[in-house]
């Protein structure tokens, strides 16, 4: 059987609907959502460039503030540390103390320093100078001396301390040999030593 030419027509317009609709409907809106996908995708990596650059400038703000709070505390020790020719008299300051605190100092002298025992390096801009000081009295006497000698707005550190008691009758009469060291900063020439931050 033969189709007519009006069959013919017909099946060819039934064709050509959907091939009409695929390139007037279908492939113009696939392209459009291929460009929408496509500027979603760059929109997004935009995105995710500006979080991290927030990110960032909020630890960059953080890392200022750390900043400013660490040179605040540096100012502090500083404050706390004396010059290398002012140890005289933070020890004329510890004889004082214990006298104050009725004390006999009987010796008090500074020490050369040992490497071993020492948390500052000798190259650095910070030093210590070990002193050792011996006094004898009453031993509340020496408690106050060290409750003083803490409260002091210098830094020091209390190496080693022997006492022994000068009497077998319990009268609270002690000797001690305490050594101590003074920390302190070093002056150079043109001030070497400046903090850099």
């Amino acid at each position: 059987m033969k189709p007519n030419p009006r069959e013919l027509i017909f099946a060819l317009v039934l064709l050509a609907i959907p091939m009409a609709a695929w390139h007037l409907e279908f492939a113009p809106r696939q392209r459009r959502q291929t460009e929408l996908k496509a500027n979603i995708t760059a929109k997004q990596a935009k995105l995710n460039k500006l979080f991290a650059k927030k990110q960032l400038s909020g630890a960059i703000g953080n890392l200022r503030t750390e900043i400013a709070e660490s040179k605040e505390a540096v100012a502090i020790f500083r404050s706390r540390l004396p010059d290398e020719k002012d140890i005289d008299q933070i020890v004329r300051e510890v004889w004082r103390l214990a006298k104050s605190n009725k004390l006999s100092p009987t010796s008090l002298r500074t020490i050369p320093p040992r490497k071993d025992k020492q948390f500052t390096s000798g190259a650095g801009p910070h030093g210590e100078q070990p002193v050792l000081i011996q006094l004898e009295g009453n031993f509340n006497g020496l408690y106050s001396f060290m409750i003083d000698l803490e409260a002091q707005s210098r830094i020091m550190r209390v190496r080693q301390m022997i006492l022994k008691s000068q009497d077998k009758e319990h009268s609270g009469l002690v000797s001690a040999t305490i050594e101590f060291s003074i920390f302190f900063e070093r002056k150079q020439e043109g001030e070497k030593w400046a903090t850099k931050i």
